[in-house]
């Protein structure tokens, strides 16, 4: 009874994270967000000063693909960190780029005014590629760092036929912890920056975060049976 509670738990929040997605969708395509995208955006542009701008510029990048992918082959490479962290990870990553590269093409949003850009960027902007796909790696890095801190290094419930435990976990909570909202930290941060440095709406970061917390419970209750 209490597996069958914790189930319809997890559909729920699925299901919740796909229904705000497709509300900022709606509003989105029909203009409802514009004024409410405009009024924040214009907030944190009017935050701008050099000091900031050194700060932020260089972290919006680092949510491309030259750090995304060295992450996620370290983690599959070495032994200690393949099963319990680079499989789950790499596979967070890869629902986010099927995701946000199939809807940039079904929504085709233009990006915001293109003389506000701090960085290159090109494509479409709705939802935000980097905001969906840091979530998903750092949210999905921060929840394994917990649970093998809990479970001492245990091997993950889908490798129930095979048993991969691994060595490479926190024995201390308050590390494993500060890791964690380091992770979450991050994820708060590249948001922000996407909206800073002036290629995306507030909405496409919201969007993108509604999608990662639906995919990250599917992805978690695979890996983590949780």
């Amino acid at each position: 009874m209490e597996k069958q509670t914790n189930n319809g738990k997890k559909i729920a929040a699925i299901l919740c994270g796909y229904a705000l997605f497709g509300l900022i969708a709606w509003a989105v395509t029909s203009g409802t967000s514009a004024g409410f995208d405009e009024a924040v955006r214009a907030f944190i542009l009017s935050l701008r000063t050099s000091v900031l701008n050194a700060f932020f510029v260089p972290f919006a990048y680092s949510g491309n693909w030259f750090v995304v992918v060295p992450i996620c082959l370290v983690l599959l490479i070495l032994p200690r960190t393949r099963w319990a962290y680079g499989i789950p990870v790499s596979a967070s990553v890869a629902v986010a780029q099927i995701f946000y590269n199939v809807l940039k093409r079904v929504f085709c949003r233009e990006r915001p005014d293109w003389a506000l850009h701090l960085v290159k960027e090109h494509g479409f902007s709705f939802p935000s590629g980097h905001s969906i796909t840091s979530c998903m790696l750092f949210a999905m890095l921060a929840i394994l760092i917990l649970y093998n801190h809990r479970r001492k290094g245990r091997s993950l419930p889908i490798y129930k036929n095979t048993p991969h435990p691994t060595k490479a976990y926190f024995r201390s909570r308050k590390a494993a912890f500060f890791c964690a909202w380091l992770c979450f930290l991050y994820i708060l941060l590249m948001g922000f920056a996407r909206v800073y440095v002036g290629v995306h709406w507030p909405t496409d970061v919201l969007a993108s975060w509604c999608l990662a917390v639906s995919n990250l419970t599917w992805l978690t209750w695979l890996f983590l049976n949780r």
